[in-house]
């Protein structure tokens, strides 16, 4: 009989304050679970950016990168309680947090609670992942 590890638990992180507590949260699970964490941060060049010096969106990705281990230091200041991996992914957060969480247990994302109408206009990151992930989805607020 062949014993595989158990599915990692996914943590979005976009070093919001509910991100933070999200990662916090997503950790806490990955070790009652004996697994591994993922955190993953989504970035994209802005929609009015040109992209006029080839090579310049990679500023994005770099600030994406510092951006998430700011939110790790922020959220474990003694260092991650756990195995983590750390993925930039490119994109909108909803479709790779979903592409994600096809080989995962849980899915953990901090919501910001713009309300019905806001979430309406702006589109919801948590709602499209509950809707549309292979896989549990907690969400958890900021206070």
């Amino acid at each position: 009989m062949t014993s595989t590890a158990p599915a990692r638990v996914i943590a979005a992180v976009d070093g919001s304050e509910s991100s933070l507590l999200a990662l916090r949260t997503a950790a806490e699970y990955a070790a009652t679970l004996q697994t591994e964490l993922l955190i993953i941060t989504c970035w994209k060049a802005p929609d009015f950016y040109t992209g006029a010096i080839a090579g310049d969106a990679e500023i994005f990705r770099t600030e994406a990168g510092q951006q998430q281990e700011a939110a790790i230091e922020r959220a474990f200041p003694g260092g991650c309680p756990v195995t983590a991996t750390r993925r930039l992914t490119h994109g909108r957060p909803a479709p790779a947090l979903i592409a994600a969480s096809e080989d995962a247990q849980l899915l953990v994302l901090g919501t910001r609670g713009h309300g019905e109408f806001a979430a309406l206009i702006l589109g919801s990151v948590s709602l499209e992942c509950i809707t549309h992930a292979h896989c549990p989805v907690l969400t958890v607020r900021a206070q």
